[in-house]
């Protein structure tokens, strides 16, 4: 008889939906590769928030497998932070400068046509 185990893993809430996916895609990937069993799930609001857990059932060799498909979709997620929202000049009460007719990279309400070179 083989040896089974039980581990678990803790994983961010900003990394959670990678490793889950779509209705547990993710893990259910993670199954099909690997042979183990696996569940996600969130203790109460107390004390642990901002993560989740995902236990993994199998042998050593089967949680290995699973592991590794985890950590190749948590390194190929890119975990954006939200950015600095920029502030315009017109906001701060300053307008922004107006373009001549003569510059070359002026914008006009109207379509041009197009210019030929001889």
């Amino acid at each position: 008889a083989t040896k089974h185990t039980i581990s678990a893993l803790k994983i961010p809430d900003s990394l959670v939906s990678h490793v889950i996916r779509h209705q547990g895609r993710g893990l259910k990937q993670a199954h099909n590769l690997s042979g183990s069993w696996l569940a996600a799930f969130a203790v109460g609001p107390a004390g642990n928030e901002g993560c989740r857990f995902v236990t993994i059932r199998g042998t050593d060799q089967q949680i290995g497998e699973a592991l590794v498909v985890i950590g190749k979709r948590i390194a190929k997620c890119q975990v954006r932070t939200p950015r600095k929202q920029k502030t315009s000049n017109t906001a701060l009460g300053v307008a922004a400068p107006a373009l001549s007719p003569s510059d070359s990279g002026s914008v006009s309400s109207t379509p041009r046509p197009p210019t030929q070179q001889t």
